[in-house]
């Protein structure tokens, strides 16, 4: 039973009475769970954000425990935050460990929100791990504690493990022995303090605090350790019976009175290298464009990652100009165009933005080429999906912004067997979710004849409202992400693909025929399964009608087909 200081108060009831949007029985529609916060004593309540509701100031969320009519809802939210932790917990055993004056109720959120229970049973086995909430609450008790022999009221950092502190006539600091078992220090640390501490004298300063680490590593461990990305400062007179070296030893003698008892220092972070370093890089450029982590898979060594990889420029949910002049183009002036006054895109036909749309039904009435967040697969060839723009007023979360919104399932590259890197979710996805958009540097088409040749396989056209056996008009355009650009360029073809492709504009309008490319689940796909397209839909499109691949002229320039579909037509058109 946790203390009643740290118990929450009730929410302030709801007024539903004069409400408007509900149904005949009083009762709105759920959009779904959007947030979950843990108490103290283990207990969740969840963010509900609703539909036709929402309170003067424009909020449409309430917590509450549980939703009676609607459990699926949590189940499904629980679902996709397990396999969200999972991954984290697959990709780095780091933890931030906020500091003792934080709130308590934040820090059991922030503890499954890292997933913290699924980092620790993955050491479970190993005898390092044992009492780590015991090893976590000393820490956090001892971080701000005075000095007992002294009576100095710095802080001492400190990381215990059933050690008997040195006497007060000790002048000689010591270290336990550390039993090592032979191999690397593991590059992840479960535990981390990410925030400075106060000095204990002048010769410790704060940088040297904020590099402390709780390891969790293949060691033994019978003394304080903190080491991972940093080594080990010591004394050379300390006397030591490690059976492996930890790294090279401080040539300088701290001040006696700085080193009483057992106080273990590192030096900062060694800086990330290879695959690392590649990883965190884009991860950071995808956290800055709100979207969900890049894994590269430690399949990938760091002999693997080419010099040009390392000085490609990593872009979540744009396209980059080295031309001016397509610059002006794309960027048109916003009285160009057509945004609704929506406060709920209901229906397509009553919004202003979907005016050129040319997605409709069989009776001709607009639709949109949504349904439940998903794509609904009913765009006819050369026609693209016009969202909602910056200048609507809808709600940036309208169900018709779909392929702008961030991206919010993982992704890992990986090592193909036959085709090079590829990329893959470790999650499973329902058909129709909208996975990213393909992006680069925008150029004309015409000019792609003249870009290096290591560049024409990272070439995408953007012809998707090009209707074949048709004269095209108007300007044409291609997107080269051989420099710059995301996930998407690592997707490699399939004669029969997991993954389609559709035209979409948000950021500027249909007649500059510059739209984004966005990549869509065409079934369901299995976790870990590898993401493909067709590079070649036309090619497919001969094969239904009929025309078979015995019967299709290959180009001079065909490339061998490496996708061991079913139906694999053989050869690619480069």
């Amino acid at each position: 039973m946790y203390d009643d200081m740290w118990k929450r108060s009730p929410s302030p009831e709801e007024s539903w009475s004069d409400a408007e949007g509900g149904n005949e029985n009083g009762e709105w529609p759920i959009k779904g769970v959007v947030g979950e916060e843990v108490d103290p004593d283990g207990t969740s309540r969840y963010e509900v954000r609703w539909g036709n509701w929402s309170r003067k100031d424009g909020t449409n969320t309430t917590w509450q425990t549980d939703i009676t009519d609607r459990s699926d809802l949590i189940n499904i939210w629980k679902k996709f935050q397990d396999n969200k932790r999972n991954v984290l917990a697959q990709d780095s055993l780091d933890m931030e460990v906020s500091w003792p004056d934080d709130a308590v109720h934040k820090r059991f959120t922030s503890l499954r929100a890292q997933a913290y229970e699924e980092k620790k049973r993955k050491r479970l086995d190993k005898p390092s791990a044992a009492d780590w909430d015991q090893e976590i609450e000393r820490a956090r008790r001892h971080a701000d504690e005075p000095d007992a022999e002294d009576g100095n009221a710095a802080s001492r950092l400190r990381v215990r493990r059933n050690t008997p502190r040195s006497t007060p006539s000790s002048d000689i600091p010591r270290l336990s022995s550390v039993k090592r078992i032979r191999g690397p220090t593991p590059p992840n640390p479960l535990f981390r303090r990410g925030a400075s501490a106060r000095k204990r004298s002048p010769s410790i300063g704060d940088d040297t605090f904020r590099s402390l680490m709780f390891n969790l590593s293949t060691s033994t461990v019978e003394s304080p350790r903190a080491i991972s990305k940093g080594v080990i400062e010591k004394s050379k007179n300390v006397n030591t019976n490690h059976s492996s070296k930890f790294g090279q030893a401080s040539t300088s003698k701290p001040a006696p009175s700085a080193m009483k008892g057992d106080v273990i220092f590192v030096r900062p972070a060694k800086p990330l290298r290879g695959r690392a370093l590649l990883q965190s890089n884009w991860n950071q450029a995808a956290q800055e464009a709100g979207a969900a982590d890049i894994r590269i898979s430690n399949e990938i060594v760091d002999g693997d990652i080419g010099q040009h990889l390392h000085e490609f420029k990593y872009m979540e949910r744009s396209y980059h100009f080295d031309n001016d002049d397509l610059q002006s183009i794309f960027d048109v002036d916003p009285g160009a165009f057509l945004a609704c006054t929506c406060t709920s895109c209901q229906r397509a036909s009553q919004c202003d933005c979907q005016t050129e749309s040319e997605v409709t039904n069989e009776r001709g009435h607009k639709l949109y080429a949504y349904s439940g967040g998903l794509f609904a697969f009913r765009i006819p060839q050369g026609v693209e999906v016009i969202e909602c723009n910056k200048y609507c007023r809808c709600d940036p979360l309208c169900s018709n912004r779909v392929a702008q919104k961030p991206r919010d399932i993982p992704i890992e590259i990986f090592k193909t067997k036959q085709c090079g890197w590829g990329a893959r979710c470790p999650i499973a996805l329902p058909k129709g979710k909208v996975l990213g958009i393909y992006t680069g540097t925008l150029i004309r088409r015409e000019d792609v004849d003249n870009l290096p040749p290591e560049h024409i396989g990272y070439v995408f056209d953007l012809d998707g409202t090009e209707v074949r056996g048709q004269h095209n008009e108007g300007d044409k355009f291609s997107v080269d992400s051989h420099d710059c650009g995301n996930w998407t360029r690592f997707v490699n073809h399939s004669c029969s693909p997991s993954m389609k492709v559709y035209s979409v504009v948000f950021d500027t309008i249909r007649e500059v025929h510059m739209p984004y490319v966005a990549f869509v689940a065409a079934r369901d796909i299995p976790a870990a399964e590898e993401l493909t397209i067709d590079y070649e839909p036309s090619a497919a499109e001969e094969m239904v009608e009929g025309t078979g691949k015995q019967k299709r002229k290959m180009s001079p320039t065909a490339l061998l087909c490496k996708c061991s579909a079913k139906r694999c037509r053989g050869w690619i058109k480069q």
